[in-house]
């Protein structure tokens, strides 16, 4: 490197990782499946796998045989896996509760600070910026909703209602691939995250086919062939060769063994346990490493061996030395921390705490349990009644973990959760209305509560019948919505569920019934409560459902709510009801497109032509490929006589909907009132050639031969 070059890296921030090295700086590419198991790649066992790539960067590197996870949960494991720090440390405890402290220092942070470009891609809800893990990222895509849009942003299927926000794995590429090419002549940090392997399990051809028995696994093997694809374009920039790549999972999956479906509730290995695999450049791989680690020991090991310094404050250990001489037994074991809080967070039962030390598993909580891994690595036998002495010594040392990492700055996690992200978690099921307040956290073991274990076959069926649901099966979904009310009746979270089968069922009036027999409407599922309302509405009774929604609004008002209420109340031609409602629903949420386009038709159908072009103006400057917005101003323009203006904004309208065929009508009838017959006879044609409703076909010829007066 000549004394130029370093010139320039010092005046560009890069000289602390590539001066004064005879070789340039390794660049570093994590990849986090999200919700994965160790045990379903083949590198870890698991035959038919589909997992190539994992497998090969497994032969290629270095395999940790035991990896566990600091929590079972999205959020708090992956502020772990990129500060190095426990939870108790770091503060972050569920997901959409907390949100990472700006106080924290990340592993982005830490290799931007040294001149690395960094971005990063994600694939749902709870990794979104406002929960502060973009920390340290020059680029932080995080649009997740692409999986019901359009190229051109439009909303083009409702939402699952009962699932988070998501997108693909082909998806989080399509977001970052082009920047890692752009950046792949300097050194960079990439961080993917696939969400595929979460619920809901939707893998896509050909992966839903060759996986049909068993979905979660296709869900897997297709994130494992998008993974192949980044190791392509790492391989045609030429830098493979030059960068570390990684592979971790946040948490695992219960697929039903200890009576857990999915996550979160329990301590155990089936969602502790993840795959951890390494490919370092320079060092022959194809090692299998069995000691016992945790991915709080990533970001140092990370740190080490790109050759930078780290501070005190991380509290994982580096594995370096020992990837690097492999045939040598890691020095003493350390004991490993992991938690769930959500169990009381989020239901109101107790919380579960795990210690990890030589092969005794200690899992503090209202029912504590104590397993010998080595001999029963499945967690079958809980043997605390033998090894009283055991316990002893473990809930102490336990205690004092947790006297000793745990952090001041922790309770600046805690953050004020906004009412919409708090009623997007409560209709997902993630908050009940007897969870505890996130501010009530105290680093010390509580025994009180209900244990979760005992209560997890509720969050169980909560799974399935959301499951059931997202695939139309109304029947099996009604069933266990009616088993999940008579656990708890008073949960609307689970009323909501049924509503929503019954829904789905035809079965207006009983759905009402269930959302009106409810002791409370606030918050959980409100969203599946003013459906029911919709429904009513769509049926003919207006009145029960203009009751129900106003209900619904005066237990948890939101712009949607308010919304629908004020399209009732027009429909039924009470405008000026319905602008105040529309009104109401922009005063909580001012860029709100449906209420913006529902009150500028509304101002614009009453004369108040003024006031609907500042809404319409308002609504298309928030929302420019709003087709609708541009459609309906064009109407109201035409109906002010301004001819140019009202041309343009349907033909944008068209350019953003070519299907738009109410936008074609209004052109042709703008063409023949004008006189313009050679450009209207080229809309007719266009429709005659091109649109499949024979009555727009024909009111088209009806306006044509009219000259545009029909």
């Amino acid at each position: 490197m000549t004394r130029w070059r370093c010139i320039v890296l010092a005046a560009l921030g890069l000289a602390g990782v590539a001066c004064g090295r005879g070789e340039p700086p390794l660049n570093l590419v994590v990849v986090t499946f999200d919700t994965t198991r160790a045990d379903r790649f083949g590198c870890y066992g698991r035959e038919n796998a589909g997992t190539p790539n994992v497998d090969a960067l497994a032969a290629q590197g270095f395999l940790f045989e035991h990896a566990v996870s600091a929590a079972p949960i999205t959020m708090p494991a992956h502020a772990t896996i990129f500060t190095g720090r426990y939870p108790v440390a770091h503060g972050v405890r569920d997901n959409g509760l907390f949100r990472l402290p700006d106080g924290e220092t990340t592993l982005a942070e830490r290799l931007r600070d040294r001149g690395y470009a960094t971005s990063a891609a994600v694939g749902s809800f709870p990794l979104t910026r406002e929960f502060g893990i973009d920390q340290g990222f020059d680029v932080f895509d995080d649009h997740i909703t692409i999986n019901v849009e359009d190229m051109w942003g439009r909303r083009t299927e409702p939402k699952r209602g009962v699932y988070f926000d998501e997108r693909t794995s082909a998806q989080v590429n399509d977001a970052i691939l082009p920047w890692l090419r752009d950046n792949a002549d300097r050194p960079f940090f990439a961080w993917l995250h696939y969400w595929d392997p979460h619920q809901p399990l939707i893998p896509p051809p050909p992966f839903n086919q060759l996986y049909l028995h068993d979905l979660y696994q296709g869900e897997i093997a297709f994130a494992d062939h998008n993974l192949g694809a980044v190791l392509r374009v790492l391989e045609e920039e030429g830098v493979y060769d030059r960068t570390l790549v990684v592979v971790v999972a946040d948490h695992g999956e219960g697929l039903g063994e200890h009576q857990e479906e999915s996550h979160s509730m329990l301590a155990y290995d089936t969602t502790l346990r993840v795959p951890m695999i390494l490919r370092v450049p320079g060092l022959e791989g194809g090692h299998r490493l069995s000691n016992r680690v945790g991915t709080v020991d990533l970001l140092p090991t990370l740190m080490d061996l790109l050759d930078l310094e780290f501070d005190p404050e991380v509290q994982g250990r580096s594995l370096a030395g020992w990837i690097r001489s492999p045939s040598e037994t890691l020095a003493a074991r350390m004991p490993h921390y992991a938690e769930t809080l959500s169990p009381r967070l989020s239901h109101g039962w107790g919380e579960l705490r795990a210690l990890y030390e030589g092969s005794w598993k200690y899992i503090h909580g209202p029912r504590p349990e104590l397993y010998d891994l080595a001999s029963d690595p499945d967690e079958l036998t809980n043997v605390i009644d033998e090894h009283s002495d055991e316990v002893v010594l473990l809930r102490r040392r336990l205690e004092a973990f947790l006297a000793t990492r745990s952090s001041d700055t922790s309770s600046h996690a805690v953050q004020e959760t906004d009412p919409e992200t708090y009623q997007r978690l409560a209709a997902l099921g993630y908050i009940s209305s007897s969870g505890t307040s996130p501010h009530t956290i105290e680093e010390s073991l509580v025994d009180g509560g209900i244990a979760p274990q005992d209560r997890v076959r509720d969050i169980s069926l909560m799974s399935q019948a959301k499951q059931q649901l997202d695939r139309g099966e109304f029947v099996h979904a009604r069933e266990l919505s009616r088993r999940l009310i008579d656990l708890d009746p008073g949960n609307a979270f689970y009323r909501g569920l049924l509503a929503t089968a019954l829904l789905g069922l035809g079965q207006i009036d009983e759905a009402a019934r269930v959302v009106e027999d409810a002791a409370s409407l606030a918050s959980q599922n409100h969203t599946a409560f003013l459906g029911v309302a919709t429904s009513l509405f769509n049926f003919g009774e207006d009145q029960r459902a203009i009751d129900l929604a106003r209900r619904i609004n005066s237990e948890y008002d939101s712009a949607y709510g308010r919304y629908l209420l004020g399209e009732m109340l027009a429909a039924l031609g009470q405008s000026e009801e319905a602008l105040a409602e529309l009104d109401a629903a922009l005063q909580i949420d001012p860029r709100f497109r449906r209420a913006l386009l529902g009150r500028g038709i509304h101002l614009a159908q009453a004369g108040r032509y003024d006031e609907a072009e500042t809404t319409f103006q308002e609504l298309l400057s928030n929302h420019p490929l709003s087709e609708r917005g541009h459609f309906n101003y064009a109407v109201m323009l035409l109906e002010t006589r301004r001819w140019d203006l009202a041309l343009e904004h349907l033909d944008r309208a068209i350019d953003l909907e070519p299907a738009y065929w109410s936008a074609h009508l209004a052109r042709l009838a703008l063409f023949a009132d004008q006189g313009q017959t050679q450009e209207a006879s080229a809309v007719l044609l266009h429709l005659e050639q091109n649109c499949p409703d024979p009555r727009i076909v024909a009111r088209a010829r009806a306006l044509a031969d009219s000259g545009g007066r029909s």
